[in-house]
């Protein structure tokens, strides 16, 4: 027992060594009407997109999918977005996504959230009227709600006691003062990349790192005189071990 211990204590060390990650990446986009996909398929119709991706904001990359499409994360929502539309960068900029942009919807028929851009989608929540706790991800050009009125939903999250994501009709909404919502251009200066690295994943086994020379060698120094007290302590149990099987016998003299 007590040389199990020791050796755990010599090689635990070794063991404890983090597994290498994935780097993360970002990319600025670049392009007006970028879409944000939901399925890494070029079609020119709302099915497959999520929304259109602010300009000037970024996307975090999360895996080399092809060679059309990066696998993507924009504010929680994983999907795909098209590499012609996005730009690598260098490092982690300061803000990434386009947080806290709030609205209100103030008409019945922005009141409903669908899973779909279309009146003709599956209800997902009935949002409370004049309610703030909408959080604008993106929009996308949908189906007519209104006859003669435009086809622009914003793709949100609307929180309660949990998080709902869905369509609300756009028309109605607005940034709570009456006027539609914007927001300023995202001006933060970054270094562009060619080509994200993303060789190194998460499936490498733990353990001492293949080239970490130096650390192998420490250890190795270190546990000459614990291997010679284990040794020692072994031998000494063995002749322990042999006299109590082999006791001196008293010679009597009659």
């Amino acid at each position: 027992m007590i040389t199990l211990l020791i050796l755990s204590l010599i090689f635990q060390p070794v063991m404890s060594v983090s597994a290498a990650t994935r780097p993360t990446y970002y990319a600025r986009v670049m392009m007006d009407n970028s879409y944000f996909y939901k399925q890494p398929i070029d079609e020119d119709n709302y099915a497959n997109k999520y929304f259109i991706l602010p300009k000037t904001y970024f996307v975090e990359l999360t895996n080399d999918f092809n060679d059309l499409f990066y696998e993507a994360n924009y504010m929680g929502v994983k999907g795909y977005v098209k590499k012609e539309s996005v730009k690598a960068i260098n490092g982690l900029p300061e803000n990434a996504f386009l947080n806290n942009v709030k609205f209100r919807v103030y008409n019945n028929d922005s009141r409903d959230m669908r899973d779909i851009p279309s009146p003709d989608g599956s209800l997902i929540e009935t949002i409370t009227s004049n309610s703030r706790n909408i959080t604008y991800i993106g929009k996308i050009y949908g189906e007519e709600k209104v006859p003669s009125r435009p086809n622009v939903w914003y793709f949100c999250k609307y929180t309660t006691d949990s998080d709902h994501y869905g369509y609300v009709y756009a028309d109605y909404c607005d940034d709570g003062y009456g006027e539609k919502i914007s927001w300023n251009e995202n001006t933060e200066v970054v270094t562009y990349i060619d080509h994200p690295d993303f060789s190194i994943n998460d499936e490498t086994p733990k353990g001492l790192e293949i080239g970490n020379k130096t650390t192998a060698i420490v250890i190795a120094i270190l546990s000459i005189p614990a291997l010679i007290f284990i040794f020692l302590l072994i031998k000494g149990s063995k002749v322990i071990k042999a006299e109590k099987k082999s006791p001196n016998k008293e010679v009597i003299d009659y």
